[in-house]
């Protein structure tokens, strides 16, 4: 069974489903370049059917990951009913809360008419199509890509398709049982983004510099302040802060603005990051107890907040966690096609591999090699060269096999670096036009892994796709500073070879080398640009100097 899943709304995008595996998926913004591109996701779906060699008779049906159709969604009067509530209370938020319901409906009007237009271009309008409520495709991608068989589902993210979170109940072969929804009026996403744009950053896409600005913060007097603006009780949200770029949730907007005003950024940032991890805490830890599942899955763009992850994962009565790698709403066209596969009877197997996107042969990489005028050099042992390489100081891109799915790069997409010199985060930031604030995430050997992070677990999946955290050791701490956040956690890639046998290699001759079984592992990418996708794109960051050296097997290509 063929089943092609796709989404044209915020990080559009495609996947395929076979016979319940997922076998490709990815994201328009690495084909255009345009970072998280509301475009119809037409060069993915060109690749995805090439690759394939899909024809329309092939396909058995379409899964849309986001709602067309709001007028049969039964939750659409609950929110017009709170939205109505709201407005009597506070009539000055009812011209923001009409602006964003017109803007919304006639949203899902032009996607839709343009969804149409589209299919019929490639063909495939006469496919059963299945469209499916955003907030249940974060959940079917969070539960069905899990290892568990049964599991407590959270979904939480700025806003979609009128809701920002969800609370289920679900068990593998089974059914999916919505415990809690939450309206977009009470949004986290949204209150953490009006906290971000606050600072001077971007919404919907710099939470991470907040994040990083968290932990040089004192958090005690803007977390005293936020926590009026947002809270739960009773296993619900309440927010007041109700849109990223004009929030209108209360009235007295300018007056925690004039509150705020005397504080630094870092304290700031700490305060929201404070507000964020208790609610989120008290919420999760509310349905643990009334369900007393123990096995915990997560999906939305507030679950790409690794210190946030951290906390949830530490709750008690969680026994394991799982975040789907492609926690945002990038992911949402492969909880589209869940939902249309489930429509056809079919079952779907947990996730093997984010190695899911395009990936280019030697022929295409020399070519792109030779075009840009430089020289293919291909050592006996590229591993080893490269781990020289590192040994000596350099600065490495790693482009190999497919393509990461989701916004981590993990050993196909990489840049690498030596981890003991903690200066080389100001540096390599400098290099690669970046200002982030977070420290930069380690890639670890699995064998290595207890003598690094305090409590690791083998089984915890988390640490395959770096999405969650853990404490570092003492000797992780002394031994590589840079990639150790302040308050002594990290982000780690735990790796085994059969994940990734030329990134392992690479590793473990690093190791041989210097005793260190740990490196710097950043996205290959220059500052505000998705990570690179094909050779010209790789090759075009070490000419401009973000990298010394580019390891594309089997060659090793410098400038000189």
């Amino acid at each position: 069974m063929i089943v092609l899943g796709l989404s044209n709304s915020k990080d559009s995008g495609v996947c395929l489903l076979q016979d319940g595996n997922l076998i490709a998926a990815v994201n328009e913004e690495r084909f255009t370049r345009e970072k998280l591109t509301r475009a119809f996701p037409e060069r993915s779906l060109e690749w995805l059917l090439r690759e394939y060699s899909l024809v329309p008779e092939s396909i058995d049906a379409i899964g849309l990951g986001i709602w067309k159709g709001i007028n049969s969604w039964s939750g659409f009067q609950k929110y017009v009913s709170s939205a109505t509530e709201r407005v009597a209370k506070d009539p000055s938020v009812r011209a923001a809360i009409l602006s964003r319901l017109e803007g919304s409906i006639q949203s899902d009007i032009d996607q839709k008419k343009e969804l149409d237009k589209r299919l019929k271009n490639f063909g495939l309008e006469t496919i059963a199509n299945y469209q499916c409520h955003h907030h249940h495709a974060h959940a079917l991608t969070a539960a069905e890509f899990s290892p568990f068989n049964d599991a407590l589902v959270v979904t939480l993210d700025g806003r979609g398709d009128f809701m920002s979170g969800s609370v289920s109940s679900w068990q593998r072969n089974g059914e999916m049982k919505l415990l809690r929804s939450e309206l977009e009026l009470d949004s986290l996403g949204a209150f953490y983004g009006w906290v971000t744009n606050f600072l001077g950053f971007t919404p919907d896409r710099h939470e991470g510099k907040v994040t990083g600005l968290a932990a040089r913060g004192n958090s005690a007097l803007s977390a005293a302040i936020f926590r009026k603006s947002f809270g739960t009780s009773d296993g619900k949200l309440e927010g007041h802060i109700g849109d990223y770029y004009a929030p209108f949730m209360r009235a007295d907007l300018p007056v925690l603005r004039l509150k705020l005003s005397g504080l630094s950024r870092e304290d700031i940032a700490a305060g929201a990051q404070k507000v964020l991890e208790e609610v989120v805490t008290n919420y999760i830890s509310h349905y643990l107890k009334i369900t007393k599942i123990r096995n915990l899955c997560v999906a939305g763009g507030i679950f790409g907040n690794v210190l946030l992850n951290y906390r949830i994962q530490s709750l008690p009565g969680v026994d394991n966690f799982f975040v789907f790698p492609h926690m945002g709403d990038g992911g949402i066209a492969v909880g589209g096609a869940v939902y249309a596969n489930q429509m056809l009877g079919g079952k779907i197997k947990p996730l093997q591999s984010v190695y899911l996107g395009p990936e280019f042969d030697t022929k295409r990489c020399l070519d792109a090699i030779t075009n840009a005028g430089l020289l293919a050099h291909t050592p006996p042992d590229l591993p080893n060269e490269v781990a020289n390489a590192v040994v000596d100081g350099k600065v490495i891109g790693v482009f190999q096999g497919r393509m990461e799915y989701g916004p981590r790069a993990l050993g196909n997409r990489t840049i690498i670096a030596s981890a003991t010199d903690k200066n080389i985060n100001e540096s390599l930031n400098n290099r690669l036009a970046r200002s982030e604030f977070m420290p930069f995430a380690p890639v670890t050997l699995i064998e290595h892994a207890k003598s690094c992070y305090e409590e690791w677990k083998e089984n915890d999946i988390s640490t395959r796709y770096m999405t969650s955290c853990y404490s570092c050791t003492t000797q992780m701490r002394i031994s590589t500073p840079a990639v150790v956040h302040l308050d002594g956690t990290a982000r780690p890639q735990i790796l085994d070879r059969e994940c990734n046998p030329f990134y392992y290699d690479v590793l473990s001759s690093y190791f041989a080398l210097t005793g260190i079984p740990t490196l710097v592992n950043t996205s290959f990418n220059e500052h505000e640009a998705p990570i690179v996708c094909d050779p010209i794109q790789a090759i075009d960051v070490l000419l401009k100097g973000g990298i010394d050296l580019l390891a594309m097997p089997p060659f090793l290509v410098r400038t000189k």
